[in-house]
Protein backbone atom coordinates (compact mmCIF):
# COMPACT_ATOMS: atom_id res chain seq x y z
CA UNK A 1 0.00 0.00 0.00
CA UNK A 2 3.13 2.19 0.67
CA UNK A 3 4.02 1.94 -2.72
CA UNK A 4 0.59 3.29 -4.13
CA UNK A 5 0.76 6.25 -1.97
CA UNK A 6 3.67 7.27 -3.78
CA UNK A 7 3.81 10.67 -5.57
CA UNK A 8 4.52 9.98 -9.03
CA UNK A 9 6.82 12.19 -11.32
CA UNK A 10 5.88 11.71 -15.19
CA UNK A 11 8.87 13.51 -17.21
CA UNK A 12 8.30 13.44 -21.16
CA UNK A 13 11.47 13.41 -23.37
CA UNK A 14 11.38 15.94 -26.18
CA UNK A 15 14.17 17.41 -28.45
CA UNK A 16 17.59 15.81 -29.05
CA UNK A 17 19.95 13.41 -27.18
CA UNK A 18 21.72 16.37 -26.31
CA UNK A 19 18.70 17.85 -24.75
CA UNK A 20 18.04 14.11 -22.87
CA UNK A 21 21.86 14.38 -21.24
CA UNK A 22 20.87 18.33 -20.16
CA UNK A 23 17.76 17.64 -18.58
CA UNK A 24 19.55 15.10 -16.10
CA UNK A 25 20.83 17.68 -13.35
CA UNK A 26 16.83 19.00 -13.31
CA UNK A 27 15.62 15.04 -12.37
CA UNK A 28 18.35 14.40 -9.51
CA UNK A 29 16.94 17.70 -8.14
CA UNK A 30 13.87 16.11 -8.47
CA UNK A 31 14.58 13.07 -6.47
CA UNK A 32 16.21 15.04 -4.04
CA UNK A 33 13.26 16.95 -3.63
CA UNK A 34 10.81 14.54 -3.58
CA UNK A 35 12.69 11.76 -1.97
CA UNK A 36 9.99 9.33 -1.97
CA UNK A 37 8.45 9.77 -5.42
CA UNK A 38 8.69 7.57 -8.13
CA UNK A 39 10.31 8.78 -12.04
CA UNK A 40 9.00 7.90 -14.39
CA UNK A 41 10.80 9.09 -18.11
CA UNK A 42 8.34 8.85 -20.80
CA UNK A 43 10.92 8.28 -23.97
CA UNK A 44 9.69 9.45 -27.50
CA UNK A 45 12.38 7.86 -29.93
CA UNK A 46 14.01 4.60 -29.20
CA UNK A 47 17.51 6.10 -28.59
CA UNK A 48 16.47 8.16 -25.64
CA UNK A 49 16.28 5.18 -22.69
CA UNK A 50 20.27 5.22 -23.63
CA UNK A 51 21.23 8.57 -21.59
CA UNK A 52 18.08 7.50 -18.47
CA UNK A 53 19.38 3.57 -18.45
CA UNK A 54 21.26 2.94 -15.00
CA UNK A 55 20.86 6.68 -13.23
CA UNK A 56 19.97 6.29 -9.98
CA UNK A 57 17.37 8.67 -9.79
CA UNK A 58 14.89 6.94 -12.51
CA UNK A 59 12.62 4.39 -11.63
CA UNK A 60 11.19 3.54 -15.20
CA UNK A 61 11.71 4.27 -18.38
CA UNK A 62 9.13 3.68 -21.32
CA UNK A 63 7.72 5.06 -24.07
CA UNK A 64 5.10 7.79 -24.16
CA UNK A 65 3.61 6.26 -27.77
CA UNK A 66 -0.23 5.44 -27.68
CA UNK A 67 0.59 1.82 -28.85
CA UNK A 68 2.83 1.07 -25.62
CA UNK A 69 1.02 3.23 -23.38
CA UNK A 70 -2.61 4.23 -24.78
CA UNK A 71 -3.34 5.60 -21.14
CA UNK A 72 -0.55 7.70 -20.53
CA UNK A 73 -0.82 9.17 -23.95
CA UNK A 74 -4.18 10.15 -23.26
CA UNK A 75 -3.64 11.71 -19.96
CA UNK A 76 -0.49 13.86 -21.34
CA UNK A 77 -2.37 14.59 -24.36
CA UNK A 78 -4.95 15.87 -22.96
CA UNK A 79 -3.48 17.43 -19.85
CA UNK A 80 -5.37 15.01 -17.83
CA UNK A 81 -2.66 14.47 -14.72
CA UNK A 82 0.57 16.17 -14.31
CA UNK A 83 3.72 15.93 -16.95
CA UNK A 84 7.08 17.50 -16.73
CA UNK A 85 8.48 18.13 -20.01
CA UNK A 86 12.27 20.39 -20.98
CA UNK A 87 11.13 21.10 -24.53
CA UNK A 88 12.93 24.33 -23.30
CA UNK A 89 14.10 25.05 -27.41
CA UNK A 90 10.45 26.29 -27.82
CA UNK A 91 11.04 29.03 -25.65
CA UNK A 92 13.38 30.41 -27.93
CA UNK A 93 17.09 30.06 -24.94
CA UNK A 94 19.47 31.98 -27.73
CA UNK A 95 17.31 35.15 -27.81
CA UNK A 96 15.71 34.82 -24.08
CA UNK A 97 18.21 33.52 -21.68
CA UNK A 98 21.75 34.41 -21.16
CA UNK A 99 21.91 31.07 -18.61
CA UNK A 100 22.82 27.31 -19.17
CA UNK A 101 20.52 24.91 -20.39
CA UNK A 102 20.38 23.04 -17.22
CA UNK A 103 18.99 26.00 -15.42
CA UNK A 104 16.69 27.07 -17.94
CA UNK A 105 15.36 23.24 -17.94
CA UNK A 106 15.15 23.38 -13.88
CA UNK A 107 13.13 26.55 -14.01
CA UNK A 108 10.40 24.76 -15.55
CA UNK A 109 10.62 21.98 -13.34
CA UNK A 110 10.53 24.02 -10.84
CA UNK A 111 13.83 23.02 -8.66
CA UNK A 112 17.11 24.46 -8.52
CA UNK A 113 20.26 22.71 -9.19
CA UNK A 114 23.60 22.25 -7.14
CA UNK A 115 25.20 21.07 -9.91
CA UNK A 116 24.87 21.64 -13.64
CA UNK A 117 27.31 18.59 -14.88
CA UNK A 118 25.28 16.26 -17.00
CA UNK A 119 24.90 12.82 -14.99
CA UNK A 120 25.04 9.62 -17.11
CA UNK A 121 25.75 6.02 -14.90
CA UNK A 122 27.69 2.81 -16.69
CA UNK A 123 27.24 -0.42 -15.57
CA UNK A 124 30.92 -1.96 -14.34
CA UNK A 125 30.45 -4.11 -17.74
CA UNK A 126 30.22 -0.99 -19.63
CA UNK A 127 33.16 0.75 -18.31
CA UNK A 128 35.67 -1.86 -18.43
CA UNK A 129 34.50 -2.73 -22.13
CA UNK A 130 34.97 1.06 -23.19
CA UNK A 131 38.67 1.20 -21.02
CA UNK A 132 39.69 -1.65 -22.54
CA UNK A 133 38.90 -0.14 -25.99
CA UNK A 134 40.94 3.16 -25.38
CA UNK A 135 44.00 1.49 -23.95
CA UNK A 136 45.19 0.86 -26.95
CA UNK A 137 45.12 4.21 -28.51
CA UNK A 138 48.31 6.61 -27.80
CA UNK A 139 46.97 10.37 -26.49
CA UNK A 140 43.69 9.51 -27.59
CA UNK A 141 41.25 12.37 -28.81
CA UNK A 142 37.64 11.94 -29.74
CA UNK A 143 36.50 14.31 -32.39
CA UNK A 144 33.10 15.00 -33.39
CA UNK A 145 32.57 16.88 -36.53
CA UNK A 146 28.66 16.65 -37.66
CA UNK A 147 25.15 16.93 -35.92
CA UNK A 148 21.32 16.35 -37.30
CA UNK A 149 20.28 19.83 -35.40
CA UNK A 150 21.48 22.13 -38.33
CA UNK A 151 24.48 21.76 -41.03
CA UNK A 152 25.24 25.51 -39.12
CA UNK A 153 26.58 24.11 -36.84
CA UNK A 154 29.63 22.34 -38.45
CA UNK A 155 33.29 23.43 -39.05
CA UNK A 156 34.21 22.98 -42.67
CA UNK A 157 35.83 19.54 -43.23
CA UNK A 158 39.14 20.43 -44.43
CA UNK A 159 39.34 22.22 -41.30
CA UNK A 160 38.84 19.24 -39.01
CA UNK A 161 41.40 17.22 -41.83
CA UNK A 162 44.31 20.05 -41.10
CA UNK A 163 43.65 19.81 -37.62
CA UNK A 164 44.28 15.97 -37.49
CA UNK A 165 46.68 15.64 -40.03
CA UNK A 166 48.88 18.69 -37.89
CA UNK A 167 48.54 17.02 -34.79
CA UNK A 168 50.26 13.45 -35.40
CA UNK A 169 51.20 13.04 -31.40
CA UNK A 170 47.34 11.99 -30.71
CA UNK A 171 45.13 9.25 -32.19
CA UNK A 172 41.75 10.64 -33.43
CA UNK A 173 38.61 8.21 -32.66
CA UNK A 174 35.70 9.61 -35.20
CA UNK A 175 32.75 8.77 -33.32
CA UNK A 176 29.16 9.75 -34.72
CA UNK A 177 26.59 8.42 -37.45
CA UNK A 178 27.65 5.93 -40.04
CA UNK A 179 25.84 8.62 -42.39
CA UNK A 180 28.37 11.51 -40.71
CA UNK A 181 31.15 12.78 -43.22
CA UNK A 182 34.52 10.50 -42.62
CA UNK A 183 37.61 12.05 -41.73
CA UNK A 184 40.83 10.35 -42.91
CA UNK A 185 43.80 8.84 -40.83
CA UNK A 186 41.49 8.39 -37.35
CA UNK A 187 40.09 5.44 -35.99
CA UNK A 188 36.68 5.52 -37.25
CA UNK A 189 34.12 4.40 -34.77
CA UNK A 190 31.35 6.36 -36.77
CA UNK A 191 27.93 3.72 -36.12
CA UNK A 192 29.76 0.83 -34.88
CA UNK A 193 28.81 1.21 -31.06
CA UNK A 194 25.32 2.22 -29.34
CA UNK A 195 25.14 6.03 -27.50
CA UNK A 196 25.95 3.91 -24.05
CA UNK A 197 29.18 2.40 -25.69
CA UNK A 198 30.28 5.66 -27.12
CA UNK A 199 29.88 6.93 -23.12
CA UNK A 200 32.42 5.24 -21.96
CA UNK A 201 34.33 5.91 -24.92
CA UNK A 202 35.13 9.33 -24.29
CA UNK A 203 34.68 8.91 -20.46
CA UNK A 204 38.13 6.97 -21.08
CA UNK A 205 39.59 10.05 -23.69
CA UNK A 206 42.22 11.95 -23.30
CA UNK A 207 40.23 15.06 -25.13
CA UNK A 208 37.41 16.14 -26.84
CA UNK A 209 37.15 18.12 -30.16
CA UNK A 210 33.73 18.78 -31.95
CA UNK A 211 30.95 20.78 -32.31
CA UNK A 212 27.88 21.65 -30.35
CA UNK A 213 25.94 18.28 -29.99
CA UNK A 214 25.17 15.50 -27.42
CA UNK A 215 29.02 14.41 -27.68
CA UNK A 216 29.99 17.49 -26.47
CA UNK A 217 27.49 17.17 -23.40
CA UNK A 218 29.18 14.06 -22.47
CA UNK A 219 32.17 15.44 -21.86
CA UNK A 220 30.83 16.98 -18.60
CA UNK A 221 29.47 13.86 -17.11
CA UNK A 222 33.40 12.62 -16.86
CA UNK A 223 34.89 16.19 -17.31
CA UNK A 224 37.19 15.54 -19.82
CA UNK A 225 39.22 18.64 -21.37
CA UNK A 226 37.81 19.48 -24.77
CA UNK A 227 37.65 22.50 -27.27
CA UNK A 228 34.28 23.10 -28.97
CA UNK A 229 33.26 25.02 -31.49
CA UNK A 230 30.68 27.46 -31.83
CA UNK A 231 28.94 29.16 -34.21
CA UNK A 232 24.93 29.77 -34.39
CA UNK A 233 24.52 28.41 -30.62
CA UNK A 234 25.77 30.24 -27.90
CA UNK A 235 28.58 28.21 -24.96
CA UNK A 236 26.75 30.59 -22.53
CA UNK A 237 23.68 28.40 -22.91
CA UNK A 238 25.19 25.42 -24.28
CA UNK A 239 28.67 24.96 -23.20
CA UNK A 240 30.40 23.19 -20.12
CA UNK A 241 33.30 24.76 -18.02
CA UNK A 242 35.33 21.99 -18.48
CA UNK A 243 35.64 22.75 -22.09
CA UNK A 244 37.41 25.99 -23.97
CA UNK A 245 34.14 26.84 -26.12
CA UNK A 246 35.35 28.87 -29.23
CA UNK A 247 32.86 31.39 -30.57
CA UNK A 248 33.38 34.22 -33.08
CA UNK A 249 30.12 36.44 -32.63
CA UNK A 250 29.19 37.97 -36.13
CA UNK A 251 26.16 40.08 -36.08
CA UNK A 252 23.94 37.39 -37.34
CA UNK A 253 24.29 35.11 -34.67
CA UNK A 254 23.27 33.04 -32.77
CA UNK A 255 20.38 32.36 -35.34
CA UNK A 256 20.05 28.89 -33.75
CA UNK A 257 16.15 29.62 -32.59
CA UNK A 258 15.42 31.36 -36.05
CA UNK A 259 17.29 29.89 -38.83
CA UNK A 260 15.68 26.72 -40.21
CA UNK A 261 17.70 26.34 -43.39
CA UNK A 262 20.93 26.89 -44.29
CA UNK A 263 22.94 30.16 -43.46
CA UNK A 264 22.52 32.31 -46.36
CA UNK A 265 25.98 33.67 -45.71
CA UNK A 266 28.26 31.39 -45.50
CA UNK A 267 28.15 30.54 -41.96
CA UNK A 268 31.04 33.34 -41.10
CA UNK A 269 30.71 32.11 -37.36
CA UNK A 270 32.38 29.01 -38.20
CA UNK A 271 34.50 29.56 -40.87
CA UNK A 272 36.16 32.94 -38.91
CA UNK A 273 37.31 29.60 -36.36
CA UNK A 274 40.65 28.85 -37.15
CA UNK A 275 42.57 25.54 -37.51
CA UNK A 276 45.42 27.06 -35.23
CA UNK A 277 43.28 28.97 -33.05
CA UNK A 278 41.76 25.26 -32.31
CA UNK A 279 45.00 23.41 -32.30
CA UNK A 280 46.04 26.05 -29.64
CA UNK A 281 42.74 25.38 -27.40
CA UNK A 282 43.75 21.51 -27.76
CA UNK A 283 46.83 21.26 -26.79
CA UNK A 284 46.27 23.56 -23.82
CA UNK A 285 43.52 21.15 -22.72
CA UNK A 286 46.21 18.02 -23.75
CA UNK A 287 49.02 19.42 -21.50
CA UNK A 288 46.69 20.77 -18.78
CA UNK A 289 44.19 18.68 -18.36
CA UNK A 290 41.39 21.13 -16.97
CA UNK A 291 39.73 24.28 -18.80
CA UNK A 292 39.62 27.84 -17.80
CA UNK A 293 36.02 28.68 -17.36
CA UNK A 294 33.90 30.16 -20.56
CA UNK A 295 34.53 33.86 -18.92
CA UNK A 296 38.56 33.72 -19.47
CA UNK A 297 38.98 32.22 -22.67
CA UNK A 298 40.38 35.10 -23.78
CA UNK A 299 43.35 34.46 -21.66
CA UNK A 300 44.32 31.72 -23.43
CA UNK A 301 43.31 32.09 -27.04
CA UNK A 302 41.82 35.66 -28.70
CA UNK A 303 38.92 33.32 -30.54
CA UNK A 304 35.96 34.28 -28.75
CA UNK A 305 36.53 37.94 -29.99
CA UNK A 306 33.79 40.26 -32.37
CA UNK A 307 34.34 39.18 -36.07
Amino acid sequence: MSFLRKKIIRVVTIGGLGDMLLTTPAIAMLKKKFPNSRIVIFCSLKAYPDVFINNPHVDKITSISFFRNPISYIRYKYKLGEFYSFHYGGLFPSLFFNKPAQDIIADTFKVQLEDRRVQVFLTDKEDAAAKAIMSTYKNPVIVHIATWTTQNKEWPIKNWQSLIDSMPECTFIQVGLATEPALERVVDLRGKHSFREFMGIVKHAKSFAGVDSSFSHLTSAFNIPGVIVFGPSLPAIWGHPNNINIYKKVRCSPCIDLLKGPCPYGKPCMTNITVDEVREALQFQLHKGQAPEVNVVNRVLSSTATA
